[in-house]
């Protein structure tokens, strides 16, 4: 059993390389060569090393003319600069290449984020695969760089483990044998550490999320007066130390494994070393090899050895990204939206208000044992206003999510005029319902851009839907007006709007789409009794001629 689940875990990160090694080559095959090139340049690097000083010691042992050791010495020494120059060049050609496909993969994420169906977003683990992978891709150094240089460095040690067990073959098999066996043992304790490291390394991502959220909050000037007020610092410090804590378990167990890595590739270096000098000792001593012979032995059994710790270490590494890379394909997977290809999009004649009727729908979240809406049956006629009214937990979010199409219904069908709501592509029927929810959407832009984001706005239109939201004196002592940036703490120079105005701009927002269907979740929740009257009065006269949900819980 064992071997079959090990057997299948080789399949997939061999998968996982091919994968994402073609899927690098067909977004850059610069990138990919780059690296590739790589390979005979620091064998090169390498070889010129090591023969270097046995030249030099044979044509000095030889009594060779100066202006022939010179000449040797320009030759090797002038091909070792030109090899480490380039290998310089690439290193550096890498780097930028590196930043674009960095680049390139956060943007082809983000973009799959923001065109999923909202009920992968609404997902309890969502948020944090999104962060964890984000900071792979953008802040963790890159993982498809370090796959990169990871293949790399397999291919450069497989390829100078070949050379270099031909040229050694003729000193000794056995001395071979023992820097094999060494770096075998080397293997199988970093694969046994990168295993264990691989399967708890989702117990800490959360730890390290939660750490990153309280350090950035809690300095914060949102949080600063209930800090105070309510003398949360204790006890925000017993927070934070604790998870701490918990994550300097994880720290401290991952440095014992970096610590029996290390003992382990010491004690081994120390029996192969000793073997080796010890056997170069006895040849030239019993005069089966010459002292220049010793010198560039010495060399090339260095080099095969670091050829062989740097194939362990990159086998390694490999084993690692292929992890991030099925981690990556597996949450791209989740993203992708609905297939609609047999689907139609909504058309509304200009002026039209569509009847909706939910016929005998019933919802059950994903994962739970208990329908949150069962068998419900009601019209919504053109232009009729509907108010729900109910505790929490009573079902009226998600009555709300089902009419606007984030979720379809697990029994039941929803009509609209009419037809099934299925025969319509999602955009579709999104385009025509403007909504105001309890928690705000807005991004860290301009005040146009947040109430128009498709663009072309227009602003005469624009102002009247501020003043039909009681923000037009706020907006007009705003010194940039519709160009003032919203996003306090992220953005210089942005404007400070309380909860009750970041409401008023939500419907603002609402209004200057027009869609014949609006729907309001408590959209008085955070304003005061006058402008939650003004409000209402202005929400009465631009309803008349929309269907209108209204959520209360009072």
């Amino acid at each position: 059993m064992e071997k079959e689940k090990s057997a299948k875990n080789k399949g997939r990160a061999v998968r996982a390389y091919v994968f994402w090694l073609r899927t690098l080559y067909r977004e850059s095959p610069a990138f990919v060569w780059l690296y590739l090139a790589e390979i005979p340049v620091t064998v090169g690097i390498f070889l010129a090393g090591a023969y270097l000083p046995s030249v030099l010691t044979a044509d000095i042992t030889a009594g060779e003319p100066v202006g022939r050791i010179v000449l040797n010495l320009a030759v090797l020494g002038g091909l070792l600069v030109f090899l480490q120059a380039l290998r310089v060049w690439l290193h550096r050609t890498q780097e930028i290449r590196d930043d674009e496909i960095r680049l390139r993969h956060v943007s082809q994420m983000v973009k799959e984020v923001l065109n999923t169906e909202y009920k992968n977003v609404e997902k309890g683990d969502f948020q944090n695969r999104f962060m964890e992978l984000t900071r792979l891709h953008l802040w963790n150094g890159n993982f498809s760089s370090k796959f990169m240089q990871a293949l790399q460095t397999a291919g450069t040690a497989a390829a100078g483990l070949l050379l270099y067990t031909g040229m050694l073959s003729g000193l000794s098999l056995w001395l071979l044998a023992v820097i094999l066996v060494c770096t075998a043992a080397n293997y199988f304790v970093a694969i046994r550490c990168n295993r264990w490291e691989s399967e708890n390394r989702h117990k800490w991502w959360p730890l390290d999320l939660k750490m990153q959220y309280l350090s950035r909050n809690l300095g914060s000037y949102e949080v600063a007066k209930d800090v105070h007020l309510y003398h949360m610092a204790p006890w925000l410090k017993k927070l934070y130390d604790r998870t701490l804590k918990e994550r300097l378990h994880f720290t401290f167990r991952m440095q014992a494994n970096y610590y029996v890595m290390a003992l382990a590739w010491g004690f081994t270096g120390l029996i192969w070393q000793g073997a080796a000098y010890g056997y170069l000792i006895w040849a030239v001593c019993a005069e089966r090899i010459l002292p220049s012979e010793f010198v560039l032995y010495i060399g090339l059994l260095l080099g095969f050895t670091q050829w062989c710790s740097a194939i362990t270490r990159s086998v390694q590494s490999l084993h690692e990204q292929a992890l991030y890379v099925e981690e990556h394909q597996s949450f791209m997977d989740k993203l992708k939206p609905e297939e609609e290809g047999d689907k139609e999009p909504l058309l509304l004649k200009k002026g039209h208000i569509p009847e909706i009727c939910f016929r005998n729908v019933t919802f059950q979240y994903p994962g739970t044992d208990k329908p949150v809406i069962k068998n419900l049956n009601l019209t919504l006629k053109p232009g009729e206003n509907l108010a729900l009214v109910g505790l929490n937990g009573a079902g009226k979010t998600t009555f709300i999510k089902l009419l606007c199409g984030f979720y379809d219904p697990t029994q039941g069908e929803i009509l609209i005029d009419g037809i099934s709501r299925s025969r319509y592509t999602r955009e579709s029927w999104m385009r025509c319902i403007s909504g105001v929810f309890q928690d705000m959407g807005f991004f860290p832009v301009s005040l146009r851009d947040n109430l128009a984001p498709e663009g072309g706005a227009d602003a005469g239109r624009m102002e009247e839907c501020l003043k039909m939201a009681d923000l037009a004196e706020k907006t007009a002592s705003l010194p940039a007006g519709l160009e003032t940036l919203f996003g306090v703490g992220i953005q210089e120079g942005a404007a400070e709007f309380s909860g009750g105005e970041g409401q008023r701009l939500m419907l603002a927002r609402a209004f200057y789409k027009d869609a014949p269907l609006l729907v309001l979740d408590e959209p008085t929740a955070a304003l005061d009794p006058l402008a939650e009257s003004r409000l209402y009065e202005r929400y009465r006269q631009f309803s008349e001629n929309k269907t209108t949900v209204f959520i209360s819980h009072r």
